[in-house]
């Protein structure tokens, strides 16, 4: 494969990201890099354009109902999928339903649930999405990657993608894609993505160094921070709604007691206050959704504590673990440096990848820093986390009461009156120190200079469709 460098023309980009492992099928995408790759892949009914908004995707228009329960998509004939086939509403409910059925592998079925009533066949290219209320972010839930849409006559071993790009095998241990020429749509001056899974930071440098790689997504602070990058490699951060929260575990006894929660909230922001703690990338966060996304009222009213709570039993045990690739080696070794300087016995891992789940599964912890991208930028994409049933269920956080109060607010149909009642619940739960909201995260990208990339300044991700070639 031909790389793309200073001495070459290649339409060609070699991309490392640092998921698990490449999926085609939305239903088994778990994280930003997966979806990303899926963005490639495959088209939405609507898109989300940097610039003007929701925009046309699959769907050439739309139209809605007065009361905003009543969504009916028209299908552009000009869309197909790769296998030639015209994309019809039949495909559209076939792609949705594979979310919403009850033993779906989907991590992004729920938001659907929560607001969808049913969808209806009304010809070969128009659908109607029937809604529980009025549900001002839908448009933008359609938007996500996740709902791309599949053909109908995909099989599990199959999916037959709608996208800009096409499957094209394996190589150099990277999976490849290559530009579908008969994608009707305006797309990327890019021919071809090939992407390689690599998490050690060396390994990562020398690749970007060599011009062997392009562009690095979502890789450790490390390798964004390097003094061994060239010239022609650029760092910049992606402030793409990521935050990360410091999840306790209420199976401890320890933690059941609101001015022990309260103690460790204030010795997590006192590390997290030190200069050396966050980097250009990140900034501190105080509440539970970060900013950007509720109104200015809500992050005013921004829970802060007292300096004057002591832990009252020396060397009570703490376990302790980090997301690796989220913070320095160095500001690992002071957040945990500051517990024991309070009187506690720290234990504590920083977990690479997949690896994360086994804590978190098992509940071997009490506090555990999780990283989480929103999926939509509504309070709705960040409280997934909170459910009974959700990944992070084994720390019990008592969200029943809040949940349900979202449930009877979600349908406002008012956007600014919805926020506010919003606000209100949050702002009451964050009180009880559940969840302490530590940092508002960017995804760092390292790419050459010979990429353009659209305007990162406050996005919701780096989208890899909006990459061209200069």
């Amino acid at each position: 494969m031909v790389s793309v460098d200073a001495n070459t023309n290649s339409n060609e980009v070699n991309v490392i990201m640092t998921t698990e492992s490449v999926m085609f099928d939305p239903t088994l995408c778990k994280g930003y890099q997966q979806f990303q790759i899926i963005n490639l892949y495959l088209d939405t009914l609507v898109r989300k354009d940097p610039k003007f908004g929701i925009i046309s995707g699959i769907a050439s228009k739309w139209d809605i109902s007065e009361d905003q329960r009543e969504y009916v998509f028209t299908i552009s004939p000009m869309a197909r999928f790769h296998n030639g086939d015209q994309i019809k509403s039949l495909d559209i409910r076939f792609s949705f339903d594979r979310h919403l059925t009850a033993n779906s592998p989907s991590v992004i079925g729920s938001f659907l649930n929560n607001v969808l009533s049913s969808i209806e066949i009304i010809s070969d290219l128009q659908i109607k999405f029937k809604l529980k209320g009025s549900y001002p972010p839908f448009l933008e839930l359609l938007s996500m990657p996740g709902y791309g849409i599949i053909s109908s006559k995909s099989t599990p071993n199959e999916i037959i993608g709608s996208g800009p790009f096409l499957q094209s095998g394996i190589k150099d241990k990277q999976v490849c894609l290559k530009k579908n020429e008969k994608y009707p749509f305006e797309t990327t001056n890019i021919k071809s993505f090939c992407i390689k899974i690599e998490r050690d930071v060396e390994s990562t440098l020398n690749s970007l160094n060599a011009g062997k790689t392009q562009i690095a997504m979502g890789s450790p602070l490390e390798v964004a921070l390097s003094e061994k990058l060239k010239s022609e490699l650029v760092s910049h951060p992606t402030f793409s709604l990521v935050s990360t929260h410091i999840y306790l575990n209420h199976n401890s006894s320890f933690l059941k007691k609101k001015s022990n929660r309260q103690l460790i909230k204030q010795i997590a922001l006192n590390a997290r206050n030190k200069t050396s703690i966050l980097t250009k990338f990140d900034f501190p966060l105080d509440t539970f959704i970060p900013n950007g996304i509720m109104p200015e009222s809500y992050y005013k009213n921004s829970n802060t504590i007292s300096n004057s709570i002591k832990l009252d039993k020396q060397k009570q045990k703490l376990r302790i673990v980090f997301p690796y690739g989220i913070f320095l080696e160095s500001s690992v070794k002071t957040v945990v440096s500051e517990f024991e300087k309070s009187g506690f016995e720290v234990s504590y891992l920083n977990v690479k990848g997949k690896d994360l789940l086994t804590p978190i599964q098992s509940g071997d912890f009490d506090l555990i820093f999780i990283p989480y991208q929103g999926v939509i930028p509504d309070p709705d994409g960040y409280l997934d986390l909170l459910n009974e049933d959700s990944l992070m269920k084994k720390a019990s956080i008592p969200s029943s009461k809040l949940l349900k109060a979202i449930d009877s607010i979600r349908f406002t149909k008012n956007r600014s009156d919805r926020l506010s009642k919003y606000s209100k619940l949050l702002n009451d739960f964050e009180k009880e120190v559940h969840v302490i909201p530590f940092s508002q995260n960017s995804i760092p990208v390292v790419y050459n200079n010979k990429l353009m990339l659209p305007n990162l300044n406050y996005s919701f991700h780096l989208n890899l469709r909006e990459l061209n070639l200069k």
